[in-house]
C-alpha cells in the first residue's frame, strides 16, 4: 500500500465535517485523510491532468456554495446531463453536499426521455455539458440550465468566504443516511424510464460491503470509462474505489480504450460483457492471420492456462505451464491489460462463458457480478478468492436473496431502493411483501452461488402456452464467432424464430466474400453457414424451444436508433418494433425447416 501523506492541519480544516454513512461524509473524509495525493486523472485534450483529494473537495464545495446561492434547497432535484468528465464528479458531490438530489441522465438521451425524467423528478435546475443538450432540456420544460463551460468552470474556482462556509456546513450537518441522495432513471430496456430513489446509506453501506470481499486500496489505479449516468459505474467504478482511497483515471471513452490501458496501466477495471467480447474477438481475429504454427501455439497455451484456471491452482507453475507463460501468455496479457491489472469486473449483462474462460486461461481474473439500478448496482459477485464459472457469485454481505416459486430473484438489504419517484403503484408491485422483486430469473446452488437464466419480462409464451427463456438461446447463438447479435422472438406466436446480425466485417475478411451486407444476406453460402449455426444450437434444445426460422439483418442494433441502452443492452421492445416486417415475414411462410429460404 502507498503511504498516506501527512495533510497540513490548515488544509484539512478547509473541509467541513459531514455525517457518516452519507456520500459527502465518506468522500470528504477521504479528502481530509489523503490530502495532496492524486485522487483523479483526466485528459484535457492534450495531456493527463491530476487532481488531488484536497483540490477535488475545494472545487466540489465551491460548486455547492454556488448552488445554494442559486436557491437550490435541501431535497431539491438537480438534473445532470453530460458525458463522463471531471466536472460530472465535482457536480455530483457539489449537489449532494448542498443537501440536494442528483438526477443523472445519459448525454445521449432522446428528447422524449429527457421530457419523461423532467416530468417525473421536477428538478429546479439542470447542468449540461454543451449548448445542444441545454436546448434539449429547455425544450423538455426546464428553463434554468447552466453549462459546464463556462458557468461550472467559474463555479469550481470560486473563492469561499465565511458566509459560504457556514452555509455549506449547515447543509452538510443536516444530511442523514436515510435521506435521498439520487434519483436514477432506469435504462428503459422494458419501456419508459422510471426514477429509482436511492438513499445515501445504500451507497455507503454497500461500498463497505464490497470492500469486505474485494481487496482494493490506496495503491490501486482504476480506469473508469462506462457512463456515470449508469449506477454500475457511478457506484462500483467510482464510489467504491473512492471509499478505498484508490486513484481514479477518467478514460477517454471506448474509442481510446486500448491507448488508455497502455498509458494508465490500471490495476482494476470495470466493464460490460460487450467490451470483453470485443477483446476476445480481436485476439482470435489477429491469430487467424498468423501462421498455422502460431495458431496452434496460441491454442496450446490457452489450453494449458485453462487447465490451471479450472483447477484453481495456486501452486508454483510446472515446466509446461511456465513454458506457456513465457512463450505466449505473459506477452499477450501485457498487451491487453497494461501489465499491472489485478482483475476485471464484468456486470450489466450475462458474460459469454467462452469469453470468461478465455480471460482466466490467459491469467486475467474476470469476476462476474449481478445487480440492478433498484439495488444500487452490485448485489452479488465472484471475487478473487471465491469464484465459480458461469455464475454471478454470492450475495454481498448484508444482502439476502430468495428465489420465488416462479424462479424470480428477490432481494432484501440496505441496497434496495425506497421506490420509483411518482409511481406508487409500480413501487408497491416491485417492493412487495418486504422484498425487491428484481424481474430476473435464476437459481442458487448449494454453496450460495447465483446463476441468472433470464429476465422475467423477456420470457416468451408461445401460442401453444409453452414458455421459452430467450437469453440462454441467444447466448448459444452468439457463441459463434460470426454472430454479432441475436434475438429470439416468439411471444404469442406458434414457434420461435431468430433475428441474427452477422459480423459482416469478419465474414468478408475471413471468407473472401464480396458485396454489401444487404447483398450478402441473400447469399447462398452465407445462409448455409448460419443454417449450420442454428441447427447446432437446436440440437441442445427441447423441441418447443428450437428456432424454426431465422432472418439475417444487414446492420447491428444501435444506441442511436434507440435499440441499445448506453450500456449496450438491447431494448427488446424497440427492436421488435423496428423489425416487425421482417418478423412477420418469417411467420408468413411454412416452418418446415430452418433451411427454408427467407
Amino acid at each position: 500500500m502507498q503511504a498516506v501523506m501527512e495533510v497540513p492541519e490548515r488544509a484539512a480544516a478547509r473541509i467541513p465535517d459531514a455525517p457518516s454513512r452519507t456520500i459527502p461524509g465518506e468522500i470528504l473524509a477521504r479528502c481530509r485523510e489523503l490530502g495532496d495525493r492524486t485522487y483523479t486523472r483526466h485528459w484535457d485534450g492534450e495531456r493527463w491532468i491530476e487532481t488531488s483529494w484536497l483540490e477535488f473537495a475545494d472545487q466540489a464545495l465551491a460548486i455547492t456554495a454556488t448552488l445554494i446561492a442559486e436557491g437550490v434547497g435541501a431535497g431539491d432535484r438537480v438534473l445532470l446531463m453530460s458525458e463522463n468528465r471531471i466536472e460530472w464528479l465535482l457536480c455530483d458531490l457539489g449537489i449532494q453536499s448542498a443537501g440536494a438530489v442528483t438526477v443523472p441522465i445519459y448525454a445521449t438521451s432522446t428528447l422524449a426521455s429527457v421530457k419523461a425524467v423532467v416530468k417525473a423528478t421536477e428538478p429546479v435546475l439542470a447542468i449540461a455539458s454543451n449548448a445542444e443538450r441545454a436546448d434539449r432540456i429547455r425544450t423538455a420544460g426546464l428553463d434554468k440550465v447552466f453549462l459546464i463551460h463556462p458557468e461550472v468552470e467559474r463555479w469550481r474556482s470560486r473563492p469561499l468566504d465565511d458566509a459560504d462556509r457556514e452555509a455549506i456546513a449547515l447543509r452538510l450537518a443536516k444530511l442523514e443516511p436515510e435521506g435521498l441522495a439520487t434519483v436514477i432513471p432506469t435504462s428503459g430496456t422494458t419501456g419508459e424510464p422510471k426514477g429509482v430513489m436511492l438513499r445515501h446509506l445504500s451507497f455507503t453501506d454497500m461500498a463497505r460491503s464490497a470492500l469486505s470481499v474485494f481487496d482494493i486500496g490506496e495503491s490501486d489505479v482504476v480506469l473508469s470509462f462506462l457512463p456515470y449516468a449508469h449506477v454500475m459505474e457511478r457506484m462500483d467504478g467510482v464510489f467504491v474505489p473512492t471509499v478505498a482511497g484508490a486513484t481514479i483515471v477518467l478514460g477517454r471513452g471506448m474509442d481510446h480504450l486500448v491507448e488508455d490501458i497502455a498509458e494508465v496501466k490500471p490495476t482494476i477495471m470495470l466493464g460490460v460483457p460487450r467490451v470483453f467480447e470485443k477483446v476476445f474477438e480481436a485476439v482470435h481475429d489477429a491469430a487467424a492471420h498468423e501462421s498455422a504454427v502460431k495458431q496452434r501455439l496460441l491454442k496450446w497455451a490457452l489450453d494449458v492456462g485453462a487447465g490451471r484456471a479450472a483447477r484453481d491452482d495456486v501452486s508454483p507453475r510446472g515446466p509446461v505451464e511456465g513454458l506457456a507463460e513465457r512463450l505466449v501468455l505473459h506477452g499477450l496479457r501485457e498487451r491487453l491489460t497494461g501489465g499491472r491489472l489485478r482483475f476485471f469486473i464484468s456486470g450489466g449483462a450475462p458474460l459469454n462463458e467462452k469469453v470468461e474462460e478465455f480471460f482466466w486461461a490467459l491469467g486475467v481474473k474476470i469476476l462476474q457480478g449481478w445487480g440492478l439500478t433498484e439495488g444500487t448496482s452490485g448485489l452479488t459477485s465472484n471475487n478473487e478468492t471465491d469464484h465459480r464459472y458461469r455464475t454471478v457469485g454470492k450475495a454481498l454481505p448484508g444482502i439476502e436473496l430468495k428465489i420465488a416459486e416462479d424462479g424470480e430473484i428477490l432481494v432484501q438489504g440496505p441496497a434496495v431502493m425506497t421506490g420509483y419517484m411518482g409511481r406508487a403503484e409500480e413501487t408497491a408491485a416491485t417492493l412487495a411483501d418486504g422484498w425487491l422483486h428484481t424481474g430476473d430469473i435464476g437459481f442458487l446452488d448449494a454453496a450460495g452461488f447465483l446463476t441468472i437464466t433470464d429476465r422475467k419480462k423477456d420470457l416468451i409464451k408461445t401460442a401453444g402456452g409453452k414458455y421459452i427463456a430467450p437469453q440462454p438461446i441467444e447466448a448459444l447463438l452468439m457463441a459463434d464467432r460470426y454472430v454479432a447479435s441475436a434475438m429470439v422472438v416468439g411471444d404469442e406466436r406458434p414457434y420461435a424464430v431468430a433475428l441474427l446480425v452477422p459480423d459482416w466485417a469478419a465474414l468478408v475478411r475471413d471468407r473472401g466474400l464480396a458485396g454489401t451486407p444487404v447483398e450478402l444476406c441473400e447469399g447462398v453460402d452465407v445462409r448455409r453457414y448460419f443454417e449450420g449455426v442454428v441447427e447446432e444450437v437446436n440440437r441442445g434444445l427441447a423441441g418447443f424451444e428450437t428456432i424454426k426460422r431465422f432472418a439475417l439483418l444487414p446492420a447491428d442494433f444501435s444506441e442511436a436508433a434507440g435499440e441499445l441502452t448506453p450500456t449496450l443492452k438491447p431494448r427488446r421492445r424497440v427492436v421488435l418494433e423496428h423489425q416487425a416486417a421482417v418478423i412477420d415475414g418469417l411467420y408468413a411462410q411454412p416452418k418446415d425447416l430452418v433451411t427454408a429460404p427467407v
